[in-house]
């Protein structure tokens, strides 16, 4: 039984991470805080993908611009929906792609960064709650320079199917016993 499980949930969460869905949505602004009195972050885009309700981890993405004539980097996320969120990346590994915790991540002076499906993105681990389609998740990011900004995330349909060609992922690290 527990095997089922576990592949239930290796199943949705490669499902969260797979293809990527994109909605409009308005920026959420971020005033300059009193570290960093020209720093300017944008969070536009967040959102996740709808898991089956027993489904252990999910992801968010969004898309962060930096308006700043400094670079800033994203130090942490926290979630109340998830008794875990950490910054994660994918890196390619003997032919398969793994997540792996990363420490911070970089947002370039006047740039953009683009957390997604295959890159960089917040994993929320031990949801306390089914990830529902239409509905919305409370995310809190934690810059170096910006400070706090506490974003909405969309919660989208997983209507969309895998690819094959897509490579194969390892979740084994997320298993929420």
């Amino acid at each position: 039984m527990r095997l089922t499980a576990l592949t239930a949930s290796l199943f949705a969460l490669s499902m969260a991470t797979a293809i990527p869905t994109y909605a409009e949505q308005e920026p959420q602004h971020v005033m300059p805080s009193s570290e960093a009195p020209h720093a300017t972050i944008n969070v536009s885009t967040a959102w996740s993908r709808e898991l089956p309700p027993n489904a252990p981890v999910g992801a968010a993405f969004m898309s962060i611009d930096n308006h700043s004539d400094q670079p800033d980097r994203l130090l942490s996320a926290d979630s109340s929906i998830a008794a875990i969120t950490e910054l994660h990346a994918h890196i390619h590994q003997d032919d398969v792609m793994r997540m792996v915790k990363v420490d911070a991540i970089d947002v370039p002076a006047h740039g953009n960064l683009t957390l997604e499906p295959g890159g960089y993105h917040v994993m929320l681990i031990d949801l306390k709650k089914p990830l529902i389609a239409g509905e919305q998740l409370p995310l809190t990011l934690q810059f170096e320079h910006a400070g706090q900004v506490d974003i909405i995330v969309d919660i989208k349909t997983s209507d969309a199917g895998t690819s094959a060609a897509q490579p194969q992922m390892d979740h084994s690290a997320h298993d929420s016993h």
